[in-house]
């Protein structure tokens, strides 16, 4: 099929060159990527800490995971006002929400308010992630949009790195200290008890406290953010053809219409993705420093270490898959990634020696950055510019997340009727095989097309 001939509406929007603004927003909105690697990787580095504060059993930790991870799917509700009120101000609006809720979580006193905490704190987040790939998605021009959006989603996995390597400060054993978690539990100790809450010496609570300090100087900094060009085009346009606006029930069909004929194939391929992806990395998430931690008796050095080369690896995954998603297409590259990640996560828990968990950490978290990538790309520009916050919701963040959220609550059953966390793994490792079919059979290839000239593309089919 030959390419969509560009027009003067497009040229308008369509940035010709990386200008100075673009370089501060995309620095501006890194670090919501950053700190949604940060986050998520604190939960998962804390969890043998949390367990033992609050008696959490590992056959009920999946639960608890997958609880926090509700957050991530109610986020869709923020991307769906995106698309009404912009994406600058529910940006806004995020950035405060995380660092309220993830500040709050050091003083939770029982599982219950853990969850709740960690539930609103991925909610905002999420939202701002997903911000953050629409508006780089909206403004880069179309030759750096595949590499903008995959440098872009690189920092979750330098966030990853980062609490790699600040955790072992925090998560000490008994009669272990130092300057830096002694200061911190300091303060956690006097909010703890100008609060009336019971004083207690665990170090997970100094390491969340940590990790709310920077949004605060962040939101400062994206005052100086502007609303995209896409977005203002679009909203300037539905005023003049409804200039009351729409009431609720219009608002409703809005949400609604990323699965309209127009949309559903797409809509339904993405979504199909991304649960492909998480029903891997969901568990994997939760359960492997528990299985390095307490099956292979790693200490939290060993752990971090492993993390921090592993997302080295990661890295350097975003990157290729962002040259590779410009030069060869989305389609070979997404595809290839994912059978390749299914193989490197199978044999993660398979290898119990030390060395064997550093090559294939490495390979694992190289693989999946790569084809997480690649379908980030696919999520933020098949849809058009009115409705791709709310489109990218449903598939990225609400619909695209299911077996994220119930998969490590399965696994958390299974894992003794299967025989341990290898077996468990092996199993669900056939999702991002699936997700390569899915990909080769269904996906459209998008190199090099404009975000309109994309629409016109499939409109065609």
């Amino acid at each position: 099929m030959s390419i969509p001939s560009r027009t003067t509406a497009d040229a308008a929007l369509e940035a010709e060159r990386v200008n100075p603004y673009l370089v501060f927003l995309f620095a501006l909105l890194s670090t919501a990527t950053l700190f949604d690697g940060f986050d998520a990787a604190m939960l998962g580095f804390a969890a043998p800490e949390v367990r033992e504060t609050f008696g959490i059993g590992l056959d009920d930790w999946g639960f608890v995971a997958g609880a926090t991870r509700l957050g991530v799917m109610a986020s869709f509700l923020f991307l769906i006002s995106a698309d009404r009120l912009g994406r600058r101000t529910l940006m806004m609006v995020t950035v405060i929400g995380f660092t309220v809720f993830n500040g709050l979580t050091a003083f939770t006193t029982s599982t219950t308010q853990f969850v709740l905490c960690q539930f609103f704190a991925r909610l905002f987040l999420t939202a701002e992630y997903a911000l953050a790939v629409v508006m780089i998605g909206e403004e880069y021009p179309a030759r750096l949009r595949g590499r903008a959006i995959a440098i872009l989603t690189s920092l979750a996995t330098v966030g990853v790195m980062l609490m790699a390597k600040v955790q072992p400060h925090f998560l000490l054993a008994e009669g272990e200290s130092n300057a830096v978690h002694a200061s911190v539990s300091a303060w956690v100790a006097a909010i703890q008890g100008a609060f009336g809450l019971d004083v207690d010496a665990a170090g997970w609570r100094s390491l969340y406290l940590v990790g709310a300090f920077p949004l605060v100087l962040i939101l400062l900094l994206r005052l100086g953010m502007r609303e995209t060009r896409r977005f203002e085009a679009a909203r300037e346009a539905s005023r003049q053809a409804a200039p009351g606006g729409g009431g609720l029930r219009e608002q409703v069909g809005n949400a609604l219409t990323p699965w309209s004929p127009a949309y559903r194939r797409q809509t339904a391929v993405v979504t199909l993705l991304w649960n492909c992806v998480y029903v891997v990395t969901g568990p994997s998430t939760v359960y492997w420093v528990i299985f390095a931690r307490e099956t292979i008796r790693l200490t939290p050095h060993q752990v971090g270490d492993i993390v921090f080369w592993g997302y080295a690896g990661g890295v350097a995954g975003h990157f290729v898959a962002g040259w590779l998603i410009d030069a060869v297409g989305r389609k070979l590259t997404c595809a290839g990634f994912y059978v390749a990640a299914a193989v490197s996560i199978c044999m993660l828990f398979q290898d119990t020696s030390l060395a064997g968990q550093y090559v294939w950490m490495i390979l694992t978290v190289f693989c999946f950055a790569s084809a997480m990538t690649a379908t980030h790309v696919y999520a933020s520009e098949l849809f058009p510019t009115e409705i791709r916050a709310t489109g990218y919701g449903w598939t990225t963040n609400f619909l695209g997340r299911v077996t994220e959220v119930a998969i490590p609550m399965v696994i958390g059953l299974l894992i003794a009727p299967l025989g341990g966390m290898p077996a468990a793994m092996a199993v669900v490792a056939i999702g991002p095989v699936l997700g390569a079919v899915l990909v080769m059979r269904y996906a459209p290839e998008t190199r090099g097309l404009t975000l309109e000239q994309v629409q016109e593309k499939l409109q065609a089919r």
